[in-house]
């Protein structure tokens, strides 16, 4: 498998129109950052950088992002996560 087909992130993402922009926003920083990896760790710091939000914020997309079947997700502590890409 190539480079580029291993950084593509999942298409189907941007064609569902039941997730938020601002939450594929957040998969492809995810996605990008633990990419050939299984489980990967975020905070809510990491994602401001990229996409303007609230841990309150943050923890509804990846809600919404869970319920989607794109990835699991578990706060460990306040802003603080750990993420499985599916």
């Amino acid at each position: 498998m190539n480079i580029k087909s291993q950084l593509r992130v999942v298409q189907a993402i941007w064609k569902d129109k039941s997730i938020p922009k601002e939450a594929k926003y957040i998969y492809a920083y995810i996605y990008s950052k633990g990419y050939n990896r299984y489980f990967t760790d975020i905070n809510v710091g990491e994602i401001q950088q990229t996409v303007r939000i609230t841990n309150k914020g943050l923890k509804k997309n990846l809600e919404k992002l869970e319920q989607g079947k794109y990835l699991v997700y578990q706060e460990y502590d306040n802003g603080m996560y750990t993420v499985k890409l599916n």
